[in-house]
């Protein structure tokens, strides 16, 4: 078994703490797993790209063309990493934009949520758009989108327990945030309906 996981958004939504839940999840359950991260001025909403790869991996970057999963935090960021999909990638699309400083002050064009669906549906047939950051303000913070994201991914195929995701989140998040994060978790698998 391999499964490549590719992780992307910009600096302060999660991507890397998306990444150390999966990866302790896997751990929890004997699973091999390798992990890279990669990020400019991640704190600045700059571009974060982060790689997850289970089962018999050896490299923890994922080849061009060989993402199973990308999760995208960011509508933009999604098209930005686009090299890594292929006809069999899945994409769960959070729809929420956030807006780069360039295009605030109008030199540059942010593409449209329709275009860039448009463009990964060129490539791949399996996009899911989701309103993930609406269903974390929900539950109480847009800060646990990430975590709404990995319980879809949980729904949707991801071979990790429910159990092992949640005790992995137990592990990675600061105490004070893991019961918001754990229903987070809930309300992003209740979310995907797979019948």
């Amino acid at each position: 078994m391999k499964i490549n996981i590719l992780i992307v958004g910009v600096g302060g939504q999660g991507a890397i703490t998306t990444a150390a839940v999966i990866a302790r999840a896997a751990m929890m359950e004997n699973l091999n797993v390798l992990t890279a991260e990669t990020h400019g001025m991640a704190q600045r909403g700059g571009s974060v790209e982060v790689h997850v790869r289970l089962g018999d991996v050896k490299s923890p970057l994922i080849p061009i063309g060989s993402a199973d999963y990308v999760i995208a935090l960011e509508p933009s960021e999604a098209l930005r990493y686009s090299a890594y999909l292929n006809e069999n990638t899945f994409v769960i699309l959070n729809d929420r934009a956030i807006i780069p400083h360039a295009v605030s002050l109008g030199i540059a064009e942010y593409p449209k949520l329709d275009d860039i669906v448009i463009a990964l549906r060129s490539i791949t047939d399996k996009v899911m758009v989701v309103n993930a950051s609406e269903i974390a303000e929900k539950v109480g913070s847009i800060r646990t989108t990430n975590v709404v994201v990995i319980g879809m991914l949980a729904k949707l195929g991801l071979p990790l327990s429910y159990e092992s995701i949640e005790k992995a989140i137990e592990d990675v998040v600061p105490e004070k945030f893991v019961e918001m994060n754990k229903k987070a978790l809930k309300a992003g698998y209740d979310a995907i309906r797979t019948e």
